[in-house]
């Protein structure tokens, strides 16, 4: 089998674990293909030197079919990953350093039983939607897809940002606010969560609008079929408003005359989340956002 082994950083108390996975995955005969910004991270850390096929930088070697994505790390560590995959259709399974856990959810205690229920085939595959964004000054650069969400806020700390919104090239609304979060249902635990959004299941087909923070307060998040086409202008003439596409942010261009015009659309390829047999959305939902915290369950 080829894994890929995707990470940042972490901190000391998981080096142990960290020499076990590389063990296992040795003891079981793996081809390793590791994040060349990782792999030099763990010779400096602890000293470790896992036996490698190979190291890859900001793609996956395109001659080799990977089994496997490993993504050490928190969510942020997971997106990146995923941005890594692309539209290659290997799976990603998510292992948890960091804090809320929501797509790397396996947990340190949890690791080398997590490599046994694959290589034993106890897990499922679930096909997590993104979204491509499109615009004539291509801002978001070679990379136009995103997993959680594509966020526009304002840069000035006093001043608003208009933003007319289309579905389909029907007129929603204009927002006065401080930004507006498009987000897919793996996203509407994320950012748009915190802004009051609705939590929606990630095998549904749909999109949400999250505003920011918005001066009407009649305006709320709406949510719209899969197959919509989101266009969205932002006037700012002053400059001042940014795009984020899940870890990555960007400075939108002065569109003074020309409002900046950007497409969101349902992505034509799915990233594939594996979800192991004794684990699942809810109960995911259950553990990070504390509900079974109430004494009368």
């Amino acid at each position: 089998m080829n894994f890929a082994v995707y990470g940042r950083s972490f901190g000391n108390n998981f080096n142990g674990m960290a020499i076990q996975l590389f063990e296992e995955l040795k003891s079981k005969n793996v081809n390793i293909y590791i994040k060349d910004s990782f792999n030099d991270f763990l010779n400096k850390k602890i000293k470790y030197y896992p036996v490698v096929k190979d190291v890859f930088s900001d793609k996956l070697p395109k001659k080799t079919k990977f089994d496997l994505m490993l993504s050490i790390g928190g969510d942020g560590t997971f997106l990146e990953a995923a941005t890594v995959v692309g539209d290659s259709g290997t799976p990603i399974l998510g292992i948890n350093t960091g804090k809320m856990g929501f797509l790397a959810y396996v947990n340190e205690s949890n690791i080398i039983k997590a490599i046994e229920q694959f290589f034993n085939k106890e897990y499922l595959i679930n096909k997590r939607m993104l979204l491509t964004v499109e615009s004539e000054d291509k801002f978001y650069g070679d990379i136009n897809f995103c997993l959680n969400e594509l966020a526009i806020h304002k840069k000035a700390k006093l001043k608003m940002i208009k933003i007319k919104a289309y579905a389909d090239d029907n007129y929603i609304n204009t927002y006065w606010s401080d930004g507006i979060i498009i987000s897919t249902p793996t996203g509407s635990t994320a950012y748009s969560l915190s802004c009051g959004g609705p939590i929606i299941d990630p095998d549904a087909d749909a999109i949400v609008i999250t505003p920011i923070a918005n001066h009407n307060l009649t305006v709320r998040p709406l949510v719209l079929s899969g197959n919509s086409k989101i266009t969205i202008e932002i006037d700012s003439p002053e400059a001042n408003a940014m795009a984020s596409m899940d870890y990555r942010t960007f400075y939108l261009s002065d569109k003074a005359t020309k409002p900046n015009k950007i497409e969101i659309k349902k992505a034509n390829f799915y990233i594939n989340f594996v979800r192991l047999s004794d684990n699942n959305y809810f109960c995911t939902l259950r553990n990070k956002l504390m509900w079974g915290t109430d004494i009368r369950n």
